[in-house]
């Protein structure tokens, strides 16, 4: 049995002269990692995300909390330039999901949506999925760094 990293799998695999890209549809990631997603994400760009990759990843989503990501030594900056090439090099579609009743509401509150164009958001189970443009990552993650919120994003192909 394989004893590794996806990283250290998909590289061995591309370039041992019969591979290719053996990861060339992905459905769907789901990443959780507890403020090391900034780490991850660049992580990928040595599997999923590899330069010159014909790879393409259905969907991703992610919990995002810009207060923690000092945990992996990722500084706010850096941050949101790794969500921002996610959004516009790997995914068609990028979504924040707040949370407009129960428990996480307090987490991931819907005035975020403030920051964002999107006023005719997806509604499900008490969940709104408003899309976040690329000139709008940076102030919607530094309204919930300074609020410490924590929130799923969701980007699509």
């Amino acid at each position: 049995a394989f004893r590794g990293t996806l990283d250290c799998f998909s590289y061995h695999r591309s370039s041992d002269g019969g591979g290719g890209d053996w990861l060339s549809n992905v459905a769907f990631v789901k990443v959780d990692v507890e403020g090391f997603e900034i780490a991850a994400f660049r992580g990928m760009r040595n599997s999923l995300f590899r330069e010159g990759s014909s790879t393409k990843v259905g969907g991703l989503i992610v919990e995002v909390g810009p207060d923690r990501w000092g945990r992996a030594n990722i500084g706010f900056e850096a941050g949101v330039e790794e969500m921002k090439n996610l959004a516009e090099n790997h995914f068609e579609k990028s979504y924040i999901l707040v949370r407009a009743e129960g428990g996480h509401a307090k987490t991931c509150p819907v005035s975020l949506a403030d920051v964002v164009a999107d006023k005719n958001p997806e509604e499900f189970e008490g969940n709104k999925m408003y899309e976040v443009k690329l000139e709008e990552w940076e102030p919607l993650l530094k309204k919930m760094e300074s609020s410490h919120f924590d929130c799923n994003f969701y980007f699509k192909n």
